[in-house]
């Protein structure tokens, strides 16, 4: 419990110094830029976090926008505790977009991202079950345990300010080694 709450509190505090560096211009491809399927997700119904089942490469996609997902299952170093490493890909150049760690807290995994322009912004991770989603769920023939849904905003943005999109598995497999930011 105290491990969850110094989590918050360092993902907090990590935001507030970031706050006015927003998504800039050239990292345009990041975000969609807009959200036309206005949806309430169902927060309160939040599946427990499917760690054995995230790991791999996921796409998001609404209109023209399209990116990748990597996630990797990291152990903390002084916790032993579970942390998502995450990755953003292009999905026309397939070339690593931002990077950041990813820690449950609650229902969900809220990872800070920075991006190779050197902007932050938020994604959180939240699984559902396929009847409570208000949308037709999205499923792969890789992971069907239940609905994921990426939200993904400026760090200081409000929560219902952020976009949420359905993500699909599409590969179990991913060399999370690959090009970086610093790689470019």
């Amino acid at each position: 419990m105290l491990r969850h709450i110094l989590l918050a509190a360092l993902l907090v505090f990590s935001s507030f110094a970031y706050a006015g560096k927003r998504v800039s211009a050239s990292d345009e491809s990041i975000m969609p830029t807009n959200d036309d399927r206005w949806t309430t997700w169902p927060w309160s119904l939040a599946q427990p976090f499917p760690w054995e089942d995230i790991q791999g490469l996921w796409k998001v996609e609404t209109g023209d926008y399209v990116s990748y997902f990597a996630f990797k299952v990291v152990k903390q170093k002084t916790s032993g505790g579970r942390q998502l490493e995450v990755k953003q890909i292009d999905g026309t150049t397939r070339k690593v977009l931002a990077t950041g760690p990813g820690f449950e807290t609650g229902q969900m995994v809220l990872a800070q991202m920075t991006s190779c322009g050197g902007s932050t912004y938020r994604v959180r991770l939240t699984s559902f079950k396929p009847e409570n989603s208000p949308q037709p769920p999205l499923m792969s023939n890789l992971y069907k345990g239940s609905v994921m849904v990426l939200s993904i905003g400026n760090l200081d943005a409000p929560a219902d300010e952020m976009v949420d999109l359905q993500i699909t598995k599409v590969s179990s497999r991913f060399r999370f080694n690959q090009e970086s930011c610093s790689s470019k």
